[in-house]
């Protein structure tokens, strides 16, 4: 008998084991699949950003998926979707994707997709992580996470950089240049606000419509102020127009300091020849041109397999996604191996503070107080002899 039962053991455990080969993830440890929506712009304004921003955020979320994710047993399924950076069109989209009960989180393209959904979340209890900047629209408690701030702010510091080194004896004489639009007149707002106590005035403010073949104009008005510095925040159709006229006017280029948005490692990809900008600055919470950071490895490692790029217009995108999945990250090693679900991605990124990877320095959001808050610095580049330089350390920016 006792025979017998070490018998009947062993063929247990064999049986055991060949049951383990077979199927390598107990109940215990099965894998849990996800999904993220990325609303895009493939047909819209910024459709030529539509595919590399989709190939660095894919690049990403299967970094995760080759790395933490499958530690974790964890597979995030990524879909892109195009809304024409149209409100209607994200409705419906945001709409078809919240069927889905495995929707842990989405990311954001352009202000019409905060706009559309930013009211709709926290009834499907859905956090949006935002690829562009904070508006003032935002309300305390949004489910709308912004890692890059809001871009006034980043105009405010350029302006105090300059400030710092500025021996006029008048104030510092400031042109801002924007589209015509919701985001555009809201950085104005704001700005315009920020530097109030400034030893500085803002000489003009300059509006033109998106759809603008022509800002000659525009320019012109540009020069008759004769500002000591120009901010130029516009579009991929504006920006390389304003440039080439001031540049043909002969205006001191190095008095233009280009947003994020429109960055100098952009405008070469937009056909701006590079003497038309070269002198010019760029202020960024992202040191892009720093390759030793986390960020630029991850990329690095992988970009054969991408059509992305290395550059002002994807990289917007980067922490966008990059925070996501650190969200996601921890609220699945909190569930200690049971199911998450948006709510639980949220309560991460709520109050969270995440790694920029180097490329950018902390963000930290504190929603419940205020929703446009994220990065807390940024740094200014430069165009010189034809390459891209860092001439500053990072900057503060005002809360």
């Amino acid at each position: 008998m006792k025979r017998n039962n070490t018998f009947g053991r062993r063929a247990f455990l064999a049986a055991a084991v060949a049951m383990a080969a077979a199927f390598p993830f107990s109940a215990a440890s099965a894998q849990e699949t996800y999904r993220i929506v990325s609303l895009l712009d493939y047909s819209g304004p910024f459709a030529n950003r539509g595919t590399p921003v989709e190939q660095m955020q894919r690049l990403l979320v299967d970094w995760y998926n080759e790395t933490r994710g499958a530690e974790r047993g964890i597979v995030l399924e990524f879909e892109p979707v195009d809304t024409g950076y149209d409100q209607a069109k994200t409705v419906q989209a945001y709409e078809r994707a919240v069927q889905d009960p495995s929707l842990i989180g989405i990311v954001t393209f352009g202000s019409p997709n905060v706009i559309a959904i930013q009211n709709r979340l926290p009834e499907n209890r859905i956090p949006a992580v935002h690829g562009g900047p904070a508006y003032s629209l935002m309300e305390p408690g949004s489910w709308v996470f912004t890692p890059l701030n809001d871009y006034a702010r980043y105009y405010a510091a350029a302006v105090d950089w300059k400030l710092a080194s500025w021996e006029g004896a008048d104030p510092l004489k400031v042109a801002f240049v924007t589209f015509d639009g919701s985001s555009g007149r809201d950085w104005a707002a704001v700005f315009q606000t920020l530097i109030a106590d400034k030893n500085a005035e803002l000489v003009l403010s300059e509006f033109i419509s998106p759809r603008a073949l022509d800002v000659a104009v525009n320019a012109e008005r540009i020069m008759d102020e004769d500002p000591d510095m120009v901010i130029l925040a516009t579009t991929d159709q504006l920006q390389p127009l304003i440039l080439g006229e001031l540049h043909a006017s002969g205006f001191d280029m190095t008095r233009v300091v280009n947003s994020q948005h429109e960055g100098l490692a952009l405008l070469a990809m937009l056909g701006v020849a590079p003497e038309v900008y070269e002198g010019t600055y760029e202020v960024t919470s992202e040191n892009y041109v720093d390759q030793t950071t986390e960020a630029y490895q991850i990329y690095d490692a992988r970009k054969d397999r991408y059509q992305s790029r290395w550059s002002a217009d994807t990289l917007l995108h980067f922490p966008s996604i990059v925070v996501l999945l650190d969200a996601i990250d921890r609220a699945a090693e909190k569930a200690g191996g049971a199911r998450i679900d948006g709510a639980a991605v949220y309560a991460e990124l709520a109050n969270g503070t995440f790694d920029g990877r180097g490329l950018l320095q902390e963000i930290k959001f504190q929603n419940d107080v205020d929703p446009t808050l994220g990065v807390r610095s940024v740094v200014m580049l430069q165009q010189r002899d034809g390459k891209i330089e860092t001439v500053s350390d990072f900057l503060p920016l005002a809360e």
